[in-house]
């Protein structure tokens, strides 16, 4: 087991990472520097460290297919038997008020991080030189919407892939208008 006295800023990284469960990176990093209690080179530190003692797991799963705004797989954070042990033993060395901010945060953020991760857009090149952007909104086991759309460069692609992930509300309702036409009304 740890020693009694472990950095604060661990304990905090591994207290969102039990709030949070596979929660991914940037987020991680999101609520640590939004709890003031570290800066960004605090964070980079302090996470290299809690992954190479073997408290912190991050690593993208093999069973998911979510690709982040650079097209890279979504990496997860997920607390070993290691850091959920020294978490338990330690947990009360992070002052509460920062407890208390935190929990806030992530229930508060909790349906951005469902959205981000039922969203998804892939980029391929075609056979003709064009590229195919194909954007997915999944529901449970099957994809309750999908469309794909033939782009000839990559940089449109690329782009209308992120408006998808960044407001597929917007980009859902845009695209239903343009096919139903102004006058029919949604049911």
């Amino acid at each position: 087991m740890q020693s009694n006295h472990i950095p604060v800023n661990k304990l905090i990284l591994l207290y969102i990472a039990k709030q949070a469960p596979g929660i991914r990176r940037s987020r991680l990093r999101d609520a640590a520097l939004a709890s003031l209690s570290m800066d960004y080179l605090d964070f980079t530190r302090v996470l290299e460290e809690v992954t190479a003692s073997g408290l912190l797991c991050i690593a993208a799963r093999e069973e998911e297919s979510l690709l982040d705004a650079q097209d890279r797989e979504v990496e997860r954070c997920d607390l070993t038997g290691k850091g959920r042990r020294t978490l338990a033993a330690l947990e009360n060395q992070i002052p509460v008020s920062t407890r208390r901010f935190l929990a806030a945060h992530l229930d508060e953020r909790l349906s951005q991080r469902r959205a981000a991760d039922t969203l998804s857009s892939v980029v391929e090149a075609t056979g003709d030189g064009r590229y195919r952007l194909t954007c997915r909104q999944l529901d449970g086991e099957d994809g309750s919407f999908s469309f794909t759309i033939v782009f000839p460069t990559e940089a449109m692609a690329r782009k209308a892939g992120i408006s998808w992930r960044e407001k597929p509300a917007s980009v859902f309702s845009a695209l239903i208008e343009s096919l139903l036409g102004e006058d029919e009304k949604m049911p």
